[in-house]
C-alpha cells in the first residue's frame, strides 16, 4: 500500500468512526441524560433500554451505508472493498457457518462449567425448574438459540456490516491482522461505554465501576472480535459474524438454567470477577485461533514467496 492509499484508507476510517459514533453516541447519551433506568428493579431491562440497544447495534450499519456515500466507494456487495454481504458455501466454507452457531455454544457451556467449578455450591440441580416455565425446553436451548440467532441476526448483522466488513479490512491493510484485531477491539469496546456505564452487560455495583467495566467490555471485544473476525476472512462474507454475534447474545448454555444466582457468594458476587471467570473459556479459544491462522498464512506467505505455490 502506497502513502496515497495509506492516507485515503484512514482518512475513510476516521469518517466511519465519526459517522458511527456521533449517530450511537447521540443516542446513547440522550437516554442517559434522560434520567429512565436502563436495568428494572427486577433485573430486567426497561423497554426504552431495549430500544436504545436495537437501534444502536443497527447504527454502524447506518455509519457504512453514510460512508460509502460520502468517500464514493460505493455498495458492491461481495469482493474487495465491498459490503460482504454475499453467501458462498463452496469450497469447505459451510463449516465456518455451522463453527460461528456451534463457537457460543461450546464456549458458553465452558465459560459455566469455569463459574461452577470455582463455586461448586451455586450448582442446583433444581433450579432450572424455577428458571423456566417448561422444564423440556432447557435441553433444546441451543438448538433455540440456533434458530433465534439466525432469525434475528439483522441486529448483528447492524454491527457487523460496520465492524467486520469496514472497520476490520481496512485496520488489516494498515497494520497487519495481529494489531487490527487489538485496535478493532478497543475501538468496538470503546463504542459501548456510554451503555456500560448506564449498566448493560454488567450492571453498576462491581469495585471499581465504571472504569472496571469499561476495561472488561474491552477485553472483550478484543476477543470476540478475533472469533468474528476470522469466520469473516475464512468465508469472505460478514453473515458468520453476524450468526455468531446474534447466538452469542442469545447465550445459548445449558448449565445457566443449574447456575442459582441465590448460592453465589464471596467474590463471585462482583459481576466483573464472574465475567472473567465466564469469559475465560472464549479468551482460551480465540488465542488459539488467531495464533494458529497467523501461523499457517505466514506459511502460505513463505511458500508463496519462496516460489513453492502457484
Amino acid at each position: 500500500m502506497n502513502k496515497t492509499e495509506k492516507r485515503t484508507e484512514i482518512r475513510n476510517l476516521l469518517i466511519y468512526f465519526a459517522v458511527t459514533f456521533g449517530i450511537s453516541w447521540g443516542m446513547f447519551f440522550a437516554f442517559l441524560l434522560s434520567g429512565k433506568p436502563f436495568i428494572n428493579d427486577d433485573g430486567s431491562m426497561g423497554n426504552m433500554a431495549d430500544l436504545i440497544c436495537t437501534l444502536g447495534m443497527l447504527s454502524p450499519a447506518a455509519g457504512v451505508i453514510i460512508t460509502r456515500h460520502l468517500t464514493k466507494e460505493g455498495y458492491k456487495l461481495m469482493g474487495e472493498n465491498s459490503l460482504m454481504l454475499g453467501i458462498d458455501l463452496k469450497n469447505g466454507k459451510i463449516i465456518f457457518y455451522i463453527l460461528a452457531l456451534l463457537l457460543p455454544w461450546l464456549y458458553s457451556e465452558l465459560g459455566n462449567l469455569m463459574s461452577i467449578i470455582i463455586q461448586p455450591e451455586c450448582f442446583d440441580t433444581e433450579y432450572f425448574k424455577t428458571a423456566v416455565d417448561d422444564v423440556r425446553t432447557v435441553y433444546f436451548y441451543p438448538v433455540m438459540a440456533f434458530v433465534s440467532g439466525v432469525y434475528f441476526s439483522f441486529g448483528g448483522l447492524g454491527e457487523e456490516l460496520g465492524w467486520r466488513s469496514y472497520m476490520m479490512p481496512k485496520l488489516i491493510k494498515l497494520c497487519g491482522l495481529p494489531k487490527a484485531v487489538i485496535i478493532g477491539g478497543i475501538i468496538w469496546g470503546i463504542w459501548h461505554w456510554p451503555l456500560t456505564y448506564a449498566g448493560h452487560n454488567f450492571g453498576t455495583e462491581y469495585k471499581g465501576y465504571p472504569f472496571t467495566g469499561f476495561a472488561a467490555m474491552a477485553v472483550l471485544t478484543v476477543f470476540m472480535g478475533i472469533l468474528l473476525t476470522y469466520v469473516t476472512i475464512r468465508t469472505g462474507s460478514v453473515w458468520p459474524a453476524a450468526f455468531l454475534h446474534a447466538v452469542n447474545n442469545a447465550s445459548p448454555s445449558i448449565l445457566q438454567f443449574f447456575i442459582n444466582p441465590e448460592k453465589i457468594s464471596g467474590i463471585m458476587t462482583d459481576r466483573i470477577v464472574s465475567f472473567i471467570a465466564y469469559s475465560t473459556p472464549m479468551i482460551i479459544i480465540s488465542i488459539a485461533i488467531i495464533t494458529v491462522f497467523c501461523i499457517r498464512q505466514k506459511k502460505i506467505s513463505v511458500s508463496v514467496k519462496d516460489g513453492l505455490l502457484t
